[in-house]
């Protein structure tokens, strides 16, 4: 279980971060989601992401659920049939996605 996150582009209005970046897949996924951490990427927040939105190129469905930090947030990967992607090794459909992401982080 990993998905490895990094930045593109990032900025903030005041009020809340907004960052763009690339996620790419290794090893197993895990039932109910896997594990989606920013806090190595320097965002200026202390709180955890409110809001991702996800694209990807081969027809899975990326949603996020938030945590209650930057480290603990969830990524659920739905496959095209609109059903929870199995727990096991991603395939290679995931491992070889450009997944983008635009996530909202609050000022506090």
């Amino acid at each position: 279980m990993a998905l490895a996150l990094t930045v593109t582009k990032q900025w903030y209005d005041g009020k809340k971060v907004f960052v763009v970046g690339t996620i790419v897949a290794s090893g197993s996924y895990a039932t109910g989601g896997d594990t989606i951490n920013f806090t190595s990427l320097g965002i200026p927040s202390s709180q955890g992401a409110f809001w991702v939105k996800f694209n990807s190129l081969n027809g899975y469905g990326y949603t996020f659920a938030p945590g209650t930090t930057q480290a603990n947030g969830k990524v659920r990967i739905n496959t095209a049939s609109n059903t929870e992607l199995g727990a096991g090794a991603y395939p290679a459909g995931i491992t070889g996605d450009t997944i983008v992401y635009f996530a909202l982080f609050e000022i506090r």
